[in-house]
Protein backbone atom coordinates (compact mmCIF):
# COMPACT_ATOMS: atom_id res chain seq x y z
CA UNK A 1 0.00 0.00 0.00
CA UNK A 2 1.09 3.57 -0.64
CA UNK A 3 0.62 6.21 2.06
CA UNK A 4 0.43 9.67 0.57
CA UNK A 5 2.14 12.69 2.05
CA UNK A 6 0.16 15.94 1.77
CA UNK A 7 2.20 17.21 -1.17
CA UNK A 8 1.15 14.22 -3.27
CA UNK A 9 -2.52 14.81 -2.45
CA UNK A 10 -2.18 18.47 -3.46
CA UNK A 11 -0.49 17.51 -6.74
CA UNK A 12 -3.23 14.94 -7.35
CA UNK A 13 -5.86 17.64 -6.84
CA UNK A 14 -3.98 19.78 -9.34
CA UNK A 15 -4.05 16.86 -11.82
CA UNK A 16 -0.30 16.32 -12.00
CA UNK A 17 0.16 13.78 -14.83
CA UNK A 18 2.82 11.56 -13.20
CA UNK A 19 0.52 10.88 -10.27
CA UNK A 20 -2.19 9.63 -12.63
CA UNK A 21 0.34 7.27 -14.21
CA UNK A 22 1.41 5.94 -10.80
CA UNK A 23 -2.23 5.37 -9.85
CA UNK A 24 -2.78 3.43 -13.06
CA UNK A 25 0.27 1.30 -12.24
CA UNK A 26 -0.55 0.47 -8.61
CA UNK A 27 -4.35 0.70 -8.60
CA UNK A 28 -6.63 2.97 -6.59
CA UNK A 29 -7.12 0.35 -3.86
CA UNK A 30 -3.43 0.52 -2.98
CA UNK A 31 -3.54 4.20 -1.96
CA UNK A 32 -4.40 5.62 1.46
CA UNK A 33 -4.22 8.93 3.25
CA UNK A 34 -2.70 8.61 6.70
CA UNK A 35 -4.42 10.70 9.38
CA UNK A 36 -1.46 13.14 9.69
CA UNK A 37 -1.84 13.91 5.96
CA UNK A 38 -5.55 14.55 6.44
CA UNK A 39 -4.73 16.85 9.37
CA UNK A 40 -2.15 18.75 7.30
CA UNK A 41 -4.57 19.22 4.41
CA UNK A 42 -7.38 20.45 6.67
CA UNK A 43 -5.19 22.63 8.89
CA UNK A 44 -4.24 25.10 6.20
CA UNK A 45 -7.71 25.29 4.69
CA UNK A 46 -9.36 25.52 8.11
CA UNK A 47 -7.11 28.35 9.27
CA UNK A 48 -7.78 30.28 6.05
CA UNK A 49 -11.54 29.72 6.39
CA UNK A 50 -11.57 30.93 10.00
CA UNK A 51 -9.32 33.95 9.45
CA UNK A 52 -10.62 35.06 6.05
CA UNK A 53 -11.57 38.66 5.44
CA UNK A 54 -15.09 39.38 4.20
CA UNK A 55 -13.65 39.52 0.68
CA UNK A 56 -11.96 36.11 1.09
CA UNK A 57 -14.57 34.21 3.08
CA UNK A 58 -16.49 32.75 0.15
CA UNK A 59 -13.37 31.47 -1.57
CA UNK A 60 -11.85 30.27 1.69
CA UNK A 61 -14.86 28.14 2.55
CA UNK A 62 -15.09 26.87 -1.03
CA UNK A 63 -11.46 25.70 -0.79
CA UNK A 64 -12.19 24.03 2.55
CA UNK A 65 -15.15 22.23 0.98
CA UNK A 66 -13.01 21.16 -2.02
CA UNK A 67 -10.38 19.77 0.34
CA UNK A 68 -13.03 17.80 2.24
CA UNK A 69 -14.27 16.38 -1.08
CA UNK A 70 -10.71 15.44 -2.05
CA UNK A 71 -10.11 13.63 1.24
CA UNK A 72 -13.41 11.77 0.98
CA UNK A 73 -12.19 10.04 -2.21
CA UNK A 74 -9.54 8.10 -0.30
CA UNK A 75 -9.27 5.28 2.17
CA UNK A 76 -7.99 6.89 5.35
CA UNK A 77 -5.77 5.29 7.95
CA UNK A 78 -5.47 6.48 11.52
CA UNK A 79 -2.53 6.07 13.84
CA UNK A 80 -3.03 2.87 15.80
CA UNK A 81 -1.31 1.76 19.02
CA UNK A 82 1.62 0.16 17.19
CA UNK A 83 2.26 3.29 15.13
CA UNK A 84 2.00 5.40 18.29
CA UNK A 85 4.79 3.31 19.85
CA UNK A 86 6.96 3.76 16.75
CA UNK A 87 6.22 7.50 16.78
CA UNK A 88 7.31 7.72 20.43
CA UNK A 89 10.57 5.96 19.54
CA UNK A 90 11.16 8.33 16.62
CA UNK A 91 10.61 11.31 18.92
CA UNK A 92 13.50 10.15 21.09
CA UNK A 93 15.73 9.93 18.01
CA UNK A 94 14.65 13.09 16.16
CA UNK A 95 14.15 16.19 18.27
CA UNK A 96 12.54 18.54 15.72
CA UNK A 97 8.91 19.36 16.46
CA UNK A 98 8.58 20.72 12.94
CA UNK A 99 8.79 17.14 11.69
CA UNK A 100 5.93 15.68 13.72
CA UNK A 101 3.71 14.99 10.70
CA UNK A 102 6.54 13.29 8.79
CA UNK A 103 7.45 11.21 11.84
CA UNK A 104 3.82 10.18 12.31
CA UNK A 105 3.53 9.12 8.67
CA UNK A 106 6.82 7.21 8.91
CA UNK A 107 5.57 5.53 12.08
CA UNK A 108 2.49 4.36 10.20
CA UNK A 109 4.46 3.06 7.22
CA UNK A 110 5.21 -0.40 8.62
CA UNK A 111 5.65 -2.46 5.43
CA UNK A 112 4.01 0.21 3.24
CA UNK A 113 5.60 2.80 0.95
CA UNK A 114 5.34 6.55 1.56
CA UNK A 115 4.68 8.53 -1.61
CA UNK A 116 6.10 12.03 -1.23
CA UNK A 117 7.92 14.63 -3.25
CA UNK A 118 9.96 15.39 -0.13
CA UNK A 119 11.92 12.15 0.13
CA UNK A 120 14.70 14.02 1.96
CA UNK A 121 12.26 14.69 4.83
CA UNK A 122 11.93 10.94 5.33
CA UNK A 123 15.50 9.83 4.53
CA UNK A 124 16.44 9.39 8.19
CA UNK A 125 13.06 7.87 9.08
CA UNK A 126 12.54 5.15 6.46
CA UNK A 127 14.74 3.04 4.17
CA UNK A 128 14.86 4.10 0.49
CA UNK A 129 12.75 1.07 -0.50
CA UNK A 130 9.85 2.57 1.49
CA UNK A 131 9.96 5.94 -0.27
CA UNK A 132 8.58 6.90 -3.66
CA UNK A 133 8.63 10.28 -5.39
CA UNK A 134 5.49 10.24 -7.53
CA UNK A 135 6.11 13.72 -8.94
CA UNK A 136 9.66 13.68 -10.26
CA UNK A 137 10.04 9.95 -10.91
CA UNK A 138 8.07 8.18 -13.65
CA UNK A 139 6.31 4.91 -12.80
CA UNK A 140 8.44 1.77 -13.10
Amino acid sequence: MYLWDANIAVHYANQQPNIRLHIQRVGWNEISLPSPTVAELLRGRGEFALKATPEQVGEAHHQLWQTQQLIAQFRQLRIDEEAAKVFKKLLTQIKSKKRYADMMIAAMAGHHVVATRNTKHFADLLPPAQLANWIDEPPR
